[in-house]
This record gives C-alpha cells, sequence and structure tokens, in this order.
C-alpha cells in the first residue's frame, strides 16, 4: 500500500494502535514483527490477514486456553551453538525446553481445530514438535534450571560420593568447633567457608593452640579462619570431587548443545511461526479489547461505517479506570455509494469534521494490516491502493516551508505518486492562502483525484468547495450537526446537507458587540450571508424532521407492540377456547366410552336371552360408533391445531414452504410472492393475502392412532374376547399407563360379571396407589375398594368388589 507522506500513520493513529498491540505479545521476534507490520493493497492478502484475525478471535472465545505463551528469546544462544564442540549455558536449556513444549502444544491444539480454523492451520504447519530434544533436555534438566542428579550414571555416582564427603566434612567441623567452643578459643561466629574450604573461627590469640591451615583473618585481626588438620584431607577431596562433577556437567552439556546444534535450524523457525501466530493473536486481542469486529470487505469501491467509534478515543477512555470520568464517544455513521468519490465535510470549528475523516483513514489502515475495527460488522470497507493524507500541519523553519508551502509540495508529490483507488483524506482544504485562490487550486486537485477513481474525503470552510461538491456528479455534501438550540456540536454525521460555521451565531452567543456585528454582516454580503442563512434554515428543518422522524419510529414501535400483545391475548383466548372445547369432548368421549360398555353388557343379556331383534341391536351399535368417531374427529382437529402453533418456525417463508395466516388457523403451501403480495394453495383454493401475514410452519406429519385411543368399535370390541384374570400387575408402569391398563381390565371384569379382583400396584411411594384407588371410587360400576390385608399384599395391592 503506497503512503504519503510517511508521518500519516502516526497522524491518522496507526502507531498508538501497533503500540497498544506491541504490549500483547509474548515473545521479542513478535514485536519485530509488528513493528514491520504494514498494511497492504493485495486483495487476497487483506483477506487472509483479515480471516486468520477472525479465527483467533473465535481461539480467544474457546473454553479451552490457547497454549501459546512467553517465548524466550534464544536466536544468541543458536548463534553460539554454531561451532562444533561449543558449550551453552545451563539456562538456554531451560529457554529451548519451553519452546519446544509451547511448539508441540500449539501445533496440537489447532491441529485438533483443523476445520475450524484453515487459515491458522495453514500457519502452524511450519512449526515441528521436536520430541526427542525436548525429552533430552527433560532428562537431564529441572524445571527450575539446574542439571539433574540422574542426568548420567556418573554425574550420579559423583555427586553421591561428594554429598558423603560434605555431610562427613560437617561432622569433622561439628567435633572440632565444640571442642574449641568448650576451651573457649573460638569466636561468637559458626563454622564458615573461606578459599572454597570448610573453616572454624579462632580467636587470634589462640591459633597456635589449633593445628591446623589458616585461610583468612578478620578485617580486626581479631579472628583467624582455620582448616582443622583432621578436616584437610576431606576438603581436598570435595574440591576433587567438585572438579570431577563440573568436567561431568561440562560434557553433559556439550552432548546437550550438539543437539540443539543438530536442530539449530528448526528451532529457530519455530520461533518465527511462534512469533507470527503471537502477532496474529495480539491483533486478535486487541480487536477484543476495542470491542472491535472484522468487517465486510466491499468488492467495489464502495464504503459503508456503521456504529464507527474512533480506536484511539476508544483506546484512551480503556486507559481511564474509573467509568465514569470516561468520555462519551458518538458512533460515526458514513456511507459513500460506488459513484460518490468526493465527500465534502463542513461545519463549525471543533465539530468532528476530522475525528469523522480521521476515523475513516484509520479504520481502513486497521482493516489492511489485518485487525478488527470496533463498528459494526455489518460495515463494508474496499481495499485502497494507497492512502495520501494533508494535515496541514506540515510547515517546516528549516526548509523554509509556511503551511501553504508545504501544502501544496504534499499535492504535488501525491500527484507523482498516487495510484487509482487510493484514499486521499485533505483537513481544512485552502486554509492559509486566500480563500478564492486556495479553494480553486483544492477543487483543481480533487477533480484530478477523482478522474483516477480515487475517493477523497475534505474538510473545509469555504463555501466554494461546498458548491463544487453540490455541482459536481462524483461528489457529494455532507457536514458535522450543530445543535442550534444551544449552539454546540452534537458531533453527529450528515450527508447531503453542507454545514455552516456558524461563526456569527456562536460570537452573538459569546455577546460580541450588536455594531461590530451588523457590520461584519454588511461586509460578508448580501448574497453569501443569504446563503448561509439558508443552510442554518435547512440544518433547523433538517434537525425538525430527524425529530419528528425519531417520534414517529417511537411511536411506530410502540404501536407494533401494542398490536403483539394483542394478537398474542387473541391467541391465548384461542387456546383457552380450545382447551375447553378439548375437555368437553374427552368428558363426552368418556361417557360414550362407558355408555359403549352398558350397551356391550346390554347387548349381551339380550343375545344370551335371545329377545332381541339383530337389525335393533346393529342400529344402535352404529349409531354410539358414529358419535365416537365424530368426537375423536374433533379431538384430533384440536391436537392438529395445537401441533401447528407449535411448529411455527422464525425463518421468514419462501416459495414452496407451509405456512400458516397469522389472522387464523388455515394452513397450505406458499406458490407465489409478488412484492408485498403473496398466494397460498389451501384445500385446492388459490388464496391471496398479504405476505406479512404469513408465518412459516413446519409441515404437520401424519400420526398413526394407536389402539388404545381408537374408537371401540361395538362388533370387534375387546370386551367380548378372552378370560379375564383375576389380577392385574401395573407395577413399575407410568401413572396414565396404569390408570388406562386398569380402566380396560376393570371393563373387561364388569362385563364378564366378576365379583371381586385384585390390582397389583407395589408400594413404593404410594402415589400409584392413591392415584388409582382415586379412579375406581369414581366408577359407578365399582361396589368398594380396599387396601389388601398383610397376607394378601398389603398395600401393594387394592382388592376391588365390582357390582
Amino acid at each position: 500500500m503506497k503512503i504519503y507522506p510517511d508521518s500519516l500513520l502516526d497522524k491518522l493513529g496507526f502507531e498508538q494502535i501497533r503500540i497498544a498491540a506491541l504490549k500483547l505479545t509474548q515473545s521479542v521476534r513478535s514485536e519485530e514483527l509488528l513493528e514491520s507490520l504494514r498494511p497492504t493493497s493485495d486483495p487476497k492478502r487483506v483477506e487472509l490477514l483479515t480471516s486468520q484475525t477472525a479465527e483467533m478471535l473465535q481461539i480467544l472465545e474457546d473454553p479451552d486456553p490457547f497454549p501459546l505463551g512467553e517465548v524466550p528469546e534464544i536466536r544468541d544462544y543458536l548463534s553460539a551453538s554454531k561451532a562444533e564442540g561449543s558449550l551453552i549455558p545451563l539456562p538456554a536449556f531451560v529457554d529451548i525446553l519451553k519452546i519446544c513444549s509451547v511448539t508441540r502444544r500449539v501445533k496440537s491444539f489447532i491441529r485438533q481445530r483443523s476445520d475450524e480454523y484453515p487459515e491458522l492451520t495453514k500457519v502452524s504447519e511450519g512449526l515441528i514438535p521436536m520430541k526427542d530434544l525436548e525429552k533430552s533436555i527433560k532428562e537431564k534438566v529441572t524445571d527450575h534450571g539446574e542439571l539433574r542428579d540422574d542426568a548420567s550414571p556418573e554425574l550420579q555416582s559423583i555427586r553421591r560420593k561428594l554429598n558423603k564427603r560434605k555431610s562427613d566434612l560437617r561432622g569433622t567441623i561439628n567435633r572440632a568447633m565444640s571442642k574449641a567452643a568448650k576451651d573457649g578459643m573460638t569466636s561468637d561466629e559458626g563454622a564458615t567457608i573461606r578459599n572454597g574450604r570448610m573453616v572454624i573461627p579462632i580467636q587470634a590469640e589462640f591459633k597456635r593452640k589449633v593445628q591446623g591451615f589458616v585461610h583468612d583473618v578478620s578485617s580486626s585481626g581479631q579472628t583467624v579462619y582455620i582448616e582443622p588438620v583432621e578436616a584437610l584431607n576431606m576438603n581436598n577431596e570435595i574440591r576433587q570431587f567438585e572438579a570431577e562433577e563440573q568436567r561431568e556437567i561440562e560434557r553433559i552439556l556439550r552432548e546437550l548443545t550438539n543437539h540443539v546444534r543438530k536442530n539449530r535450524d528448526y528451532i529457530d523457525q519455530n520461533t518465527l511461526f511462534l512469533a507470527k501466530i503471537d502477532v496474529i493473536a495480539a491483533k486478535a486481542k486487541l480487536t477484543k479489547k476495542l470491542e472491535g469486529q472484522i468487517p465486510i470487505l466491499a468488492q467495489k469501491n464502495y464504503l459503508s461505517v456503521k456504529e464507527a467509534y474512533n480506536p484511539i478515543l476508544r483506546l484512551k477512555n480503556l486507559n481511564i479506570r474509573k467509568k465514569e470520568d470516561r468520555e462519551t464517544i458518538i458512533p460515526l455513521f458514513l456511507k459513500m455509494e460506488e459513484d460518490e468519490r468526493c465527500l465534502m465535510i463542513t461545519g463549525p470549528n471543533a465539530g468532528g469534521k476530522s475525528v469523522a475523516m480521521k476515523t475513516v483513514g484509520l479504520l481502513s489502515l486497521m482493516m489492511q494490516s489485518g485487525f478488527g475495527v470496533p463498528a459494526d460488522p455489518t460495515s463494508e470497507l474496499p481495499i485502497f491502493s494507497g492512502l495520501f493524507v494533508d494535515m496541514g500541519d506540515d510547515q517546516s523553519i528549516e526548509d523554509d516551508l509556511s503551511t501553504f508551502s508545504s501544502r501544496l509540495q504534499w499535492m504535488r508529490e501525491t500527484i507523482k505518486k498516487f495510484e487509482a483507488g487510493s484514499l486521499v483524506l485533505i483537513d481544512e482544504a485552502a486554509a492559509g492562502t486566500d480563500p478564492e485562490e486556495g479553494g480553486a487550486l483544492f477543487q483543481s486537485f480533487i477533480e484530478r483525484m477523482l478522474e483516477q477513481d480515487c475517493k477523497v474525503i475534505v474538510t473545509t470552510h469555504h463555501g466554494s468547495l461546498k458548491v463544487f461538491a453540490h455541482e459536481h456528479p462524483m461528489a457529494v455534501n455532507g457536514s458535522m450537526e450543530f445543535d442550534q438550540a444551544t449552539l454546540s456540536p452534537t458531533y453527529k454525521f450528515k450527508k447531503g446537507i453542507p454545514g455552516s460555521s456558524y461563526a456569527f451565531e456562536i460570537a452573538q452567543r459569546m455577546q460580541l458587540d450588536e455594531d461590530v456585528l451588523k457590520r461584519a454582516r454588511v461586509l460578508l454580503g448580501e448574497a453569501k450571508n443569504k446563503m448561509e442563512s439558508l443552510i442554518t434554515e435547512l440544518e433547523t428543518k433538517s434537525q425538525q424532521a430527524a425529530e419528528l422522524k425519531d417520534k414517529y419510529t417511537s411511536l411506530q414501535a410502540k404501536a407494533e407492540s401494542e398490536r403483539k400483545k394483542f394478537e398474542n391475548k387473541i391467541q391465548a383466548i384461542e387456546k383457552d377456547k380450545e382447551k375447553i372445547r378439548e375437555k368437553a369432548l374427552k368428558e363426552a368421549k368418556s361417557i360414550m366410552d362407558s355408555a359403549n360398555q352398558r350397551v356391550e353388557q346390554a347387548v349381551q343379556r339380550i343375545v344370551e336371552q335371545n329377545k332381541a331383534d339383530k337389525d335393533e341391536i346393529k342400529e344402535i351399535r352404529k349409531e354410539v360408533d358414529q358419535e365416537k368417531k365424530d368426537i375423536d374427529r374433533s379431538l384430533k382437529e384440536i391436537e392438529e391445531k395445537k401441533e401447528e402453533r407449535e411448529q411455527v418456525t422464525d425463518d421468514p417463508p419462501k416459495t414452496g414452504d407451509h405456512v400458516r395466516f397469522k389472522d387464523g388457523h388455515t394452513t397450505g403451501e406458499l406458490v407465489e410472492i409478488t412484492g408485498k403480495n403473496a398466494v397460498v394453495q389451501a384445500g385446492g383454493l388459490r388464496l391471496k393475502t398479504k405476505y406479512k401475514n404469513l408465518v412459516k410452519v413446519e409441515q404437520p406429519k401424519k400420526k398413526k392412532i394407536s389402539k388404545a385411543r381408537s374408537s371401540v368399535i361395538v362388533g370387534d370390541s375387546d370386551l367380548t374376547k378372552g378370560l379375564v384374570k383375576p389380577s392385574i400387575e401395573v407395577r413399575g408402569m407410568r401413572t396414565e399407563d396404569a390408570l388406562h391398563e386398569v380402566t380396560q381390565y376393570i371393563d373387561r371384569a364388569v362385563f364378564r360379571n366378576m365379583n371381586q379382583v385384585e390390582i397389583i400396584h407395589g408400594k413404593g411411594d404410594g402415589i400409584l396407589r392413591s392415584q388409582i384407588q382415586s379412579y375406581l371410587n369414581t366408577r359407578n360400576d365399582v361396589k368398594r375398594v380396599e387396601t389388601a390385608p398383610i397376607e394378601r399384599g398389603g398395600a401393594g395391592v387394592t382388592i376391588v368388589e365390582l357390582k
């Protein structure tokens, strides 16, 4: 991406974004990569960078923590290991071990989620696990950076001997110390070390009474430090063992260094790829901190930022601990269509023009560097080939450049360097020179940029540029809103309307002399004064229109809320009505079931007594069956309506979907959508309605009616089949199933004229027994219900005496 001037990254705040990201890195190498990071204009590269950040944002939300930790700086150690026979210090292996461990865990973490994170998987392919090196170091070096006693058999043997000899020496020194103390020859000190040998402190006047070698004298000369003669050999042996230990340690470290040397390139590659992953993580962490999202990459020269916050202002707020002390940031909503190549932002000073312009520039830099941005995720940003910024503050005493001269220099260099598809930002255009001449120069420059398909955003006070934006087919005016009641900025951007500088209004509020104001208006000229007044009036009306729109939107939302509330009430009433009807039908069905049983019993007795006409019996059966079928049909319709209501989905219906009318229960197939209207095929009819009056429902499934709930056909009833056992067991059943079984069983028992039956339900908590007995007490054909005596099952059995 071409950038001019070089200082623009700092001017727009990108360097502050970089510094904030640097604080979130885990290694020196990551910092180096971030410091060299520059925005790219390659669409594929931008897409790759933003995809990597998007995947890392998901990883940061993963309940399993990402295992990337601190990556130590070990390049100096790798350089030191390059020579054959070289030896690197013990702490180096702790750092190398950490890199080996992080490499293995990061690669494993991403590989297990390769389908979810394809771009990060590609990066992690550069990580090379070094299990042999990791194992080799672990076997010899502790986590605290010390060589393990069992790093080699020789080292283990040497240290065992060394420790034993040191223990012997301590015993010998303690005995010598005790004897000297008993004789009153020691100072207040205990045994100590001098020149690497263990000695005892003896008062100077007694030094000839203790046999041994004097190693040191105190600064006062009153104490000498003597190695007792009996400890000389022990100390010599310890020094010898220590020398052997050091030689063995060096041998082991050379062996480990040799292992590192063989893997030096792999280790260096791992640190590089860990740094690359760490940079992606830093971008994602900063994006998350800014409450940012990855915007949509606009395919054409279209720009739309929605609810965008200036990242620098948000960072500043985050650095303030107390939320109540933070400033309120007004989000930016700004859109430029593909054919709108120039946006002219006008308005009063300190109204937010420059911040709005800088926000667009910084968001573009961040996205084209792989950062997410603090804006609505539906925001769309094009990929610019270059960014050219004129902030009008590059005057230089050394180069003898005034503000305007520096701007002309910027204009000259931009014309030389820019590419088609660049973003050009100009702050306070035409300032610093004659308004008419400056306005003409900048208008000419802007026209040149527009010819090359650049996007240009300009802030200015100059009326000639407002007129240019109004008349040019590729330009559009915009302004920062100004509250005329309080004469203070609202920092809200408005497109399509130029802004006034409000110089006279602000001066009047500041109580500038009225005569001076009147004279100023005269000097301004009637035409320009009139134009400024028109702009002010237009903005006033625009604000009033916006207020009316907000009020209308609020009322509309309230009306919609009330409509939904009443719809819910109507649906609740419909549900209650269906519940009442369902209850009545079920009661009717129960009565019909009971009546059916009675009819069966009567028919059976009549048949046995040969007192009935067969045709008459058939007619009675037919009528009863028909009534039952009607009740079953009604119940089924209620169930289907309930099911349809439950199957409503949130998805908007499309052609071919099964739909239901919101204002009724009619369902059918949506066959046509024309604008706001729709056609539904229902029951052979084509019904026209408003599209918004339809909701998508799932296709009702055809259900088989279970035998238990089907109508009892008198001529083929279960009541007439088989013998009835004297007892039934429902132990372990659900209450509903148990009651169903008991009902059928009692019906058969009554039909067979049985006097007494038993129901085995088990003891348990007594709930099933209570439900069964309560039901039996409601039947007219049950004479008595009682719990069985202990010898017949007690509380686990109910005895039923039938009439």
